[in-house]
């Protein structure tokens, strides 16, 4: 992995929407659903609006307090797992960027401690996100169910 690399997410196989300081990811190819908080959603964030390794370290690196080889470990630990589970991939072409956050800071103006981030994965309902219709159907989409293969009928 280049530290230069930019990624976006891997639609349309997974979706996301970040509620209250978390992300919640989606991967609708393989049913598991994930969770990011803290400084995990705030990477999230920035990864995805195509922000490149060593500004979001920079970014994350102003938001919280730690050592910076900490907090670049930590990021770099969890774009690999992103990857691994196929949540993310990499921009051919570098996107736009609009304005960064600004640092996170309580009322003091005091920074939040630093902890690496973790990558909840959930498989609880992964059947159910599976038995989803729309993944079964012709490439006419929802509502024509996909005719069953001579492989299937076996």
């Amino acid at each position: 992995m280049t530290t230069s690399m930019q990624f976006r997410i891997n639609q349309p196989a997974v979706i996301s929407e970040v509620i209250d300081g978390e992300a919640i990811i989606v991967n609708l190819d393989s049913g598991a659903y994930y969770s990011l908080r803290d400084s995990g959603c705030a990477i999230w964030n920035l990864l995805t609006q195509g922000v490149a390794l060593p500004a979001v370290v920079v970014t994350v690196t102003g938001q919280y307090t730690g050592s910076d080889t900490a907090i670049a470990m930590g990021i770099q630990d969890l774009v690999a797992q992103l990857q691994a589970e196929q949540l993310i991939v990499p921009i051919d072409q570098p996107a736009s960027l609009g304005p960064l956050p600004t640092p996170i800071a309580d009322q003091n103006g005091n920074r939040p401690s630093f902890l690496p981030p973790v990558l909840e994965k959930f498989t609880d309902m992964a059947d159910l996100l599976l038995l989803d219709p729309i993944h079964e159907v012709e490439e006419m989409g929802w509502p024509h169910a996909a005719v069953p293969r001579q492989s299937d009928r076996a």
